[in-house]
């Protein structure tokens, strides 16, 4: 581009952007006043006279490696930008310069109304200049060190900083921004990013906050509850129906009944169709109410009166959710199986799938749903806290230490601009910790209920940060969409939501980081388990508040002590190919609106016939789960959230396990560990042990897998199970050294206890289980006849 070249630019907000090289007799009254202004200050020129700045400029326009431009915005004078190579001011002493590097310094024209988002509107304008017109793979910015403004500026932009240098008598913050991290966040869904929508849509106004509750939606979300319930609750052998002709009917309290249609399919499931659901009272129709529902039916259901409440509430939510979800979930199974990871986290509609209220997040108000919910898919800003070292513990994995962790998470800038606010109130930053927390979790508890700390400047707020995250299916859990290469962030989360509290424990904290490090050398040690592609995600480093009053002897163990830590998480991009792809496990029993599965366009994007898709995806993800169990007495919680499924050409390629921490035990093991990581080791019946295959896999994922490759012709009931039994000879085979655990814990038992979930919320829907001793709570009813038992033998291999 030469200097007299005119580009012009539409943005959705300034209107259009003209771009022209800086004219200085026309221009110089104009940009005088601009420098002398004192907002113009780092530009070192508000006591130059017009002369001076005439013969800077004058220079400047004749060196080649310069430029200037005027910014017009709809015909008005709005902005100054110099653009130049980046060795003019031998920058290559601080940064590997790359061919394709420009430097740039933006000035704004003092403005008399200030309006929200021109400064961003400007800069991005600036950029996509830049990037396009002038050919940029990267910009180069070195702002004055103490110009906090123009740094916010540079973050909410994309840019990171990377260091502190001195040019000269300047100190400066060295950052860059590359054409592809920028073309990234233009990119990202406009619902992603609460700053690119209008105010309208970043409003939830009273009557937003229910929109999607029209009747067609919630008819919808009724009825996809009931269906569960009749399946789940028939499931668990808490209801039995007759049957005549047209199918199934269900009697209940009041003479209502219900009748629908369903396929009897392996380990008691029944498959409803939802659509073939009637209820009926003294020979009418009625609409579905699923909340009705489980009133009608509690004389079977049997929840307590102190608990009826609060079950209702998460039902409520949970219906409402499933409306949600209809109304905005657009993406059908077969554009999602082309999606990106981040788009995939926010359209799942079922949330766990034997549990009946599952999306109850109670603590949560209309607002928080659409700001802070994965299907809401509204990226936030987390507060920053300090937190005083004297009462907060840091632990990480060997390779990071708190310093290297907060210099990859935090831009420099940032920094800066935190322990600023600490010396202004007279402390000093060395005693603190930086702490990321959930704002919800600042605003709604902490500042009250740990008011004292906040008092004693044991904890002091510092605001927000400048990354967006997104929450994932696993709401505790953030993935930064602004910085796609740092690590999640987990912190606690004090809704109510399943039976528990969504809480972490400082307690835990202080040994997670070792647990996941351990685990981490375990797999990287075993030949077998790197074959398959299993790899955890660490937990590489915790923070922990620890105060004096929740944690007195008096008050037990409680809530309270489990509402201020926080962890971060390796990124699965690490360890991955630029040819691969993600999505959650979770994904592989979604339906879309119009009831296609994910699972069936992913295996059609494949080119697989559905046998060889599943073989690939039982060795990627149960058979190293049987290698942890039957070689080390290994095992986790392995339902879809926990597990991210890393493709390639749309097959799987392995997993990446996640939540470590909370969630890894080691069963009646003799394994000698480090006494720091001791409480993994669980002691539990012998009988009990292999329900973490036989339940947690095959009832609590493969029952419902199953059932969606079969509806959707996929492959058919027999066909899905005799893979499992293949893929489970082909690992025994490979291990005959194991033989003896085999037969100790038999996959191919004719039956095995059937675990209850529901009979667990249905107890006790404010703690379910003891995290302590979880095999104590469990709830059985019989035995589930175990749909491996006809593969025993190898030879009935079909």
């Amino acid at each position: 581009m030469t200097k007299n070249t005119v580009y012009t630019h539409s943005h959705p907000l300034l209107g259009t952007l003209t771009f022209r090289a800086l004219d200085l007799e026309h221009d110089l009254p104009l940009l005088v006043q601009w420098l002398h202004h004192p907002q113009a200050h780092f530009w070192g020129a508000t006591q130059q006279s017009a002369e001076e700045i005439n013969d800077f400029y004058q220079a400047l326009n004749n060196d080649p490696a310069q430029h200037a431009f005027i910014v017009e915005i709809n015909d008005k004078p709005s902005a100054l930008i110099e653009v130049y190579q980046p060795q003019l001011l031998n920058l290559e002493q601080h940064l590997n310069l790359q061919s394709g590097d420009l430097g740039m310094h933006l000035l704004l024209a003092p403005a008399h109304l200030p309006v929200h988002g021109f400064s961003l509107g400007v800069m991005t304008s600036v950029l996509h200049f830049m990037f396009t017109e002038l050919d940029c793979e990267r910009v180069v910015v070195e702002p004055d060190a103490g110009n906090h403004k123009i740094h916010t500026l540079n973050l909410k932009a994309g840019f990171s900083h990377h260091k502190v240098i001195q040019l000269g008598d300047k100190t400066a913050l060295l950052g860059t921004l590359t054409r592809a991290h920028f073309n990234y966040l233009k990119q990202l869904p406009e619902r992603f990013d609460s700053s690119r929508q209008s105010p309208e849509k970043q409003r939830i106004t009273p009557s937003l906050s229910g929109q999607h509750l029209d009747d067609e939606s919630w008819q919808y979300a009724n009825r996809l509850l009931i269906a569960k319930m009749l399946s789940e609750f028939y499931h668990e052998r808490i209801f039995t129906y007759n049957q005549d002709a047209a199918g199934y009917v269900l009697s209940t309290l009041g003479g209502h009944s219900y009748h629908f249609q369903a396929h009897a399919m392996a380990l008691n499931h029944l498959h409803v169709d939802p659509h073939s659901i009637t209820k009926v009272h003294l020979g009418q129709h009625q609409a579905l109410d699923a909340i009705a529902f489980v009133l009608e039916c509690n004389d079977k259901l049997g929840i307590a009166q102190t608990m009826l409440g609060t079950y209702l509430e998460e039902l409520a939510s949970t219906l409402s959710g499933f409306a949600f979800k209809y109304r905005n979930n657009s993406l059908s199974s077969a554009q999602l199986a082309q999606a990106d990871f981040q788009v995939i986290e926010t359209q799942m509609t079922q949330g766990h799938p034997s549990f009946i209220a599952n999306n109850g997040r109670i603590g949560f108000n209309a607002q928080d749903f659409h700001q802070y919910t994965p299907e809401a898919a509204s990226a936030f800003n987390i507060v920053w806290l300090a937190c005083h070292k004297h009462h907060t513990t840091f632990k990480s994995t060997a390779d990071y230490s708190y310093e290297v962790l907060i210099a990859q998470e935090l831009d420099i800038a940032e920094r800066q601009r935190f322990d600023a606010q600490l010396g202004e109130q007279g402390l000093n930053p060395d005693d603190y910790y930086l702490f990321p927390m959930h704002p919800w979790q600042w605003f709604n508890k902490l500042v009250h209920v740990y008011s004292y700390h906040v008092a004693q400047k044991q904890i002091v707020c510092l605001g927000y940060g400048q990354d967006k995250y997104l929450p994932q299916q696993s709401i505790r859990t953030l993935y930064n969409i602004t910085k796609p290469h740092k690590c999640y962030v987990k912190t606690a989360l004090s809704i109510l939501n399943m039976g528990f509290m969504r809480g972490l424990s400082s307690a835990y904290m202080k040994v997670t980081p070792a647990i996941n490090q351990w685990l981490f050398d375990l797999v990287a040690g075993d030949n077998y388990l790197r074959q398959c592609g299993f790899i955890p995600l660490r937990e590489v480093a915790t923070l922990g508040f620890d105060e004096q009053y929740y944690t007195h002897p008096a008050l037990g163990d409680n809530p309270y002590k489990k509402m201020m830590a926080a962890l971060w998480r390796e990124n699965p991009r690490h360890y991955m190919d630029d040819d691969e792809s993600l999505a959650t496990m979770a994904s592989l029993l979604h339906i879309d609106t119009q009831g296609q599965s994910f699972i069936g366009a992913k295996i059609a994007a494949s080119g697989l016939s559905p046998q060889r898709w599943l073989a690939h995806y039982l060795q990627a993800y149960m058979t190293p789960l049987l290698h942890c169990f039957y070689q080390y007495d290994l095992v986790f919680m392995p339902h879809g959230e926990n597990l991210i499924l890393r493709f390639k050409n749309h097959i799987p390629l392995g997993v990446f396990i996640k939540d470590i921490g909370e969630e890894i035990a080691l069963l009646n093991s003799d394994m000698a560990i480090a006494d720091e990581i001791s409480r993994i080791k669980i002691e539990v019946p012998e009988e009990v042990a292999v329900l973490s295959i036989l339940t947690d896999v095959f009832d609590c994922f493969f029952r419902y897998l199953a059932a969606i490759m079969v509806d959707a012709k996929l492959v058919s009931e027999t066909t899905f199970w005799c893979c499992v039994a293949k893929s489970i000879h082909a690992y025994q085979q490979a291990h005959p050294e194991l033989q003896d655990k085999f037969a100790k814990h038999d996959l191919f038992a004719p039956s095995f206890p059937l675990s209850c979930l529901n009979r667990l919320q249905l107890r006790n829907n404010q703690q379910m289980v003891d995290i302590a001793d979880p095999a104590s709570s469990m709830q059985y009813a019989g035995d589930l006849r175990n749909p491996l038992a006809d593969y025993a033998d190898v030879s009935e291999r079909a």
